[in-house]
């Protein structure tokens, strides 16, 4: 008589979790990060120490982000590489460089309104809001409500 009360619940439990657990996104599944300019992705094309760009949405590998646990951005094309930057002076390039979880300059919040915002202040931005094939990514102090400075985060 407890046995097959047992195993309902087991088989009621297992359902639910299965449920719960279905659909959710992990924080390292990897996304494109699209800018409200249009298709334009944020692409780091060339690695370790470069600059990061804007480039038409493709997929590529480049274009491929991971929100890790300490809250940094991290290349999915360069393993082991996080968005970066060198300071919070406006027009500063956001570059990829080595993850280094203590370092706040490679922080990083996507914030309800699209921003993506450093601790140190500034948010990412297309550089002169004109989306166009490799196109700069920099650090800008946060504006209200520019398309430059807002990205959506699109499961790859």
């Amino acid at each position: 008589m407890h046995k097959p009360r047992l195993l309902a619940a087991f088989a009621v439990g297992a359902a639910v979790f299965a449920l719960l657990s279905a659909g959710a996104a992990s924080a390292a599944d990897p996304v494109q990060l699209r800018s409200h300019l249009g298709n334009w992705c944020l692409d780091g094309p060339n690695g370790s120490n470069a600059a990061t760009v804007v480039n038409p949405c493709t997929g590529a590998k480049s274009q491929l982000w991971a929100f890790n646990p300490a809250g940094q951005i991290e290349s999915v094309g360069f393993p082991g590489q996080c968005l970066s930057i060198s300071n919070a002076a406006d027009n500063t390039p956001v570059t990829l460089a080595s993850c280094q979880t203590s370092s706040d300059n490679q922080r990083w919040n996507h914030e309800a309104n699209g921003k993506i915002t450093s601790p140190l202040g500034p948010c990412l931005n297309v550089f002169g809001g004109v989306a166009q094939p490799g196109t700069a990514v920099i650090a800008y102090h946060g504006i209200p409500d520019v398309a430059d400075e807002e990205w959506d985060s699109v499961p790859s």
